[in-house]
This record gives structure tokens, C-alpha cells and sequence, in this order.
């Protein structure tokens, strides 16, 4: 695990001053179609991760979200799980669901803004790196 994590840093190392990294994942997010004021919502995080790169499972990914008012989220830090039955190594087959619990307590349309860490390798060539992306959950209550 410390190899593995100590190669990912190196090649993060070797991109040129400046260079940023091409954004690898898509969050997708299916709440309720219609929320209602003081009941649990659950929505449904899913990812997309644009070829030829994988995801590892190892770290995991996680997502840190901001409460915003009006809105309690069930827990603002969630981790998927690094399990994938279909995996024989360490990325995933199948990208894992997340599950974002909140409940507002009046009417609106709120976005929920968080952070989504990942580990991602492109295997043709070796490069792996760590990136943090902006993501603003959507909920809409009555």
C-alpha cells in the first residue's frame, strides 16, 4: 500500500510546472424528483470516469460537503467503499454509488457544495495522480 502510494506521488511530481490535470470523473446525482420540508432525502451519487483512465479503490474517494442554511445533511463527510466484487486489482470495475442524506427544513432549490477526492492511473503509460474536484449537489423541497 505505502509502494503504491509512494508511486502515485512521484508521477504527480513530474508534470510541468503549471500543468493541470484533465478533470477524469463526472458526478451524476439523482435526488427524489420532489423533496418534502422536514423528511429525509436521499440522493443517489454516481460517477463517470472518462477512458482510458481507472479509478483506484484504494485510497478511496471521498466527498467533503459544506451544509448550507436551511439544510442538515445525515453526515458531510462520505467515503465509498473500496469493495468491488468485479476488481482483480486495485481499480475499480464498476464505480461505486454514494449516498448524500439531507433534510431542509423549508421549500427551495439548494446546491450543496462539496469537494470529491480521488486517486485515478491512465495503466498505458503509468501516470497516476490524486485531484480534488467542485461539486454542488442538487435538492429541490416542498
Amino acid at each position: 500500500m505505502q509502494f503504491v502510494f509512494g508511486i502515485l506521488l512521484m508521477a504527480q511530481l513530474t508534470l510541468p510546472p503549471g500543468a493541470a490535470l484533465p478533470q477524469v470523473v463526472t458526478a451524476n446525482f439523482k435526488p427524489p424528483a420532489i423533496a418534502k420540508t422536514g423528511q429525509k432525502a436521499d440522493i443517489a451519487v454516481t460517477f463517470k470516469v472518462n477512458k482510458p483512465f481507472v479509478i483506484n479503490r484504494t485510497p478511496q474517494m471521498t466527498l467533503k460537503l459544506t451544509e448550507v442554511p436551511g439544510v442538515k445533511l445525515w453526515s458531510a463527510d462520505i467515503t465509498a467503499s473500496p469493495n468491488d466484487p468485479k476488481s482483480k486489482d486495485e481499480y475499480y470495475v464498476d464505480l461505486p454509488t454514494m449516498s448524500v442524506v439531507a433534510i431542509a427544513s423549508k421549500p427551495g432549490k439548494y446546491e450543496i457544495p462539496g469537494k470529491l477526492t480521488y486517486f485515478f492511473c491512465n495503466k498505458s503509460d503509468g501516470f497516476c495522480s490524486r485531484q480534488t474536484i467542485d461539486v454542488k449537489v442538487p435538492l429541490q423541497v416542498q
